[in-house]
């Protein structure tokens, strides 16, 4: 495995070093989910991701190598009690999506208008942190984790904003994007996963794909 690693750290360097600058990209992010994911967790996504390309599309390779990170919040949200006001839950953090994929994107080197095409393919840290507190003694921490693989295809556009549109140095971009990600079973709350009953507390998870539909809007930068 330490091998393998050294050899991707040293053809990426080799890559990026003979064919074309880096870039970078930032942006705002929606995520739908779809599947049987849709069907738990009926919220929308909102969070934001980094883009850092090792070396992009030029005249010399029409294709760029990067890695994606990518932070999601579905933002899950309890209630109290309806019973007894005994019992609240607050600092809810449920079902979030910590993300990193290599990133694969085929475009044309230059222009003020860049149609895309990529591939993905890495994992999520899927967690949920819930504070569960009581009037008469200290809160108690529900913290539920797992790790799902994904992988997916997306399409975007990038218009020119600011700098050299065909030597691409220094040059800025504003990004829209799609994408839709597979992602392996994993376990995460819905809305009935926490059950009060005066002072039982009770859970349970539920599992299934996590496939979902991100939409993005941001600003590229070529280096």
């Amino acid at each position: 495995m330490r091998q393998l690693l050294q050899t991707v750290i040293v053809t990426i360097s080799i890559l990026s070093a003979g064919f074309a600058q880096p870039s970078a990209s930032i942006n705002f992010t929606t995520a739908f989910p779809m599947g049987d994911f849709a069907d738990f967790n009926a919220k929308t996504g909102i969070g934001g991701n980094l883009e850092l390309f090792f070396f992009s599309p030029s005249e010399r390779t029409p294709y760029g190598l990067g890695i994606n990170l990518s932070y999601i919040s579905y933002g899950l949200h309890f209630y109290n009690d309806p019973y007894t006001d005994e019992l609240t839950l607050s600092g809810n953090e449920a079902n979030n999506f910590a993300s990193a994929h290599i990133l694969f994107q085929i475009a044309p080197p230059s222009g003020t208008v860049r149609p895309y095409f990529e591939t993905l393919f890495g994992g999520s840290y899927i967690y949920s942190l819930t504070e569960i507190g009581y009037d008469y003694e200290g809160p108690i921490n529900l913290w539920i984790d797992d790790w799902a693989w994904s992988y997916g295809a997306g399409a975007g556009l990038k218009f020119f904003l600011f700098g050299n549109s065909y030597y691409n140095s220094g040059a800025a971009f504003i990004d829209f994007k799609i994408r839709y990600l597979f992602g392996t079973n994993a376990i995460y709350l819905d809305r009935g996963s926490i059950e009060i009953y005066y002072d039982e507390v009770n859970y349970s998870v539920i599992e299934s794909k996590t496939d979902m539909l991100t939409a993005s809007i941001g600003i590229s930068f070529m280096f």
